[in-house]
């Protein structure tokens, strides 16, 4: 997920570990290791370029520091880190558990948020080097931002941060809505939810407000997780009548606000005519109140759509071939394709690049193009994570 979502939750998870009637220092180191513990499996973006780019950044980041092991070396580096600052040495031996609980589950928050989508974490590495998808929460949603966003507006001492936050959760999807990437009616209905969740919970403790905010995200996500799987049965119902070999994957991600919109790349692996197809398209799950091609980020991208016969609920782009033993060949002969493979999920063949389709967003440059170069100097410092479309190489 997006720094800010672990931000808010860094925060909310600091109000509630928070003794009572604690002086401000207090509240404040708590808030800070509540942030900085939320955000801290990201300093791997400090080392990715020890990997000649893409690949730095495709195998490296959520690489090794969004493992369960990892977390525990960045738990150990946090507690030394934390003894250093005189404030948290002067806390009472009951305060500081209180503090290493908070700083323990804001590391492992991350890694739940960053297992929401459609990216991916292969958090059991070494033991497990597989990853796991998902498939339901958009890289940000608005919604979780505004649902914690209230609460910890609401929590803050300072009306200079009241103001920050609540600025943030508010000109954040005022932005994404003048860009196109949000629907003019999914902003309204955003910041209305977030006007009349502050306003029912104004009387609430700090702590209450917290847990109320906590329960509201995490009763949407339960909803996407449940829209998802929805969604998934639709699109392989919807394609089963043109699939001719065998659906392997489908890659699903639904859109920021918009939880009837879902992204979709059906995999299908075709053997007998030795070749793989992505079927790409957006879904409504309501498609009387939104249609698929009218879905604000299908149309930011301008994805084209063909016509067919399932075009009420699904807007399918023109399917994408490669031969099965193109892949393999590449995937054999070139070292810099292998190590790709560890990362690429809905990975097809561009001229001389290959590239994962779940990043070919219109005119923004995909960041896993790469240029396949047979027989060039193998990158360097390459991980072992386990190959999202092993199904194809077999």
């Amino acid at each position: 997920m997006d720094n800010l979502t672990h931000s808010l939750l860094g925060g909310a998870l600091a109000e509630l570990a928070l003794p009572p009637a604690v002086p401000r220092t207090t509240r404040r180191v708590f808030l800070a290791v509540g942030i900085v513990a939320s955000n801290l499996p990201d300093i791997d973006l400090v080392y990715t370029r020890i990997t000649a780019p893409p690949l730095g950044y495709l195998l490296h980041h959520r690489g090794h520091t969004h493992t369960i092991l990892g977390l525990l070396v960045q738990a150990a580096v946090l507690a030394g880190l934390c003894w250093l600052v005189p404030a948290v040495r002067r806390l009472d031996p009951p305060v500081r558990r209180r503090l290493a609980l908070l700083g323990a589950v804001a590391l492992a928050s991350h890694l739940l948020l960053d297992s929401w989508n459609s990216y991916g974490v292969h958090p059991f590495h070494p033991l497990d080097s597989r990853w796991y998808y998902g498939d339901a929460v958009f890289i940000f949603e608005p919604w979780i931002w505004m649902l914690l966003g209230v609460a910890v507006a609401a929590n803050a001492v300072r009306r200079g941060s009241r103001l920050l936050v609540a600025g943030a959760v508010t000109l954040l999807p005022l932005v994404l809505t003048a860009l196109g990437v949000l629907p003019t009616g999914s902003f309204y209905a955003v910041v209305a939810s977030g006007l009349a969740f502050g306003w029912l919970c104004r009387r609430l403790t700090p702590r209450a407000r917290t847990a109320a905010a906590l329960g509201a995200a995490g009763a949407f996500v339960v909803l996407l997780f449940g829209l998802g799987a929805l969604a998934r049965s639709q699109v392989r119902a919807l394609l089963a009548a043109d699939v001719r070999g065998e659906l392997v994957d489908v890659v699903l991600t639904s859109l920021p606000a918009e939880p009837v919109c879902w992204s979709a790349i059906a995999v299908e692996k075709d053997e007998g005519r030795g070749r793989f197809v992505l079927h790409r398209a957006t879904l409504s799950l309501a498609p009387s109140l939104v249609a698929p091609d009218a879905c604000a980020l299908h149309r930011l991208w301008r994805l084209p759509s063909i016509p067919w016969a399932g075009q009420a609920r699904l807007a399918r782009a023109e399917p994408i071939e490669v031969p099965l033993e193109t892949l393999r060949h590449y995937a054999t002969r070139d070292c810099r394709v292998k190590a790709w493979m560890q990362f690429g999920r809905a990975p097809f063949l561009r001229g001389d690049e290959i590239r994962d389709l779940r990043y070919e967003t219109g005119p923004r440059e995909n960041f896993t193009a790469m240029t396949i170069l047979e027989g060039g100097t193998c990158p360097r410092h390459v991980t072992s994570w386990g190959l999202p479309r092993a199904d194809l190489l077999d």
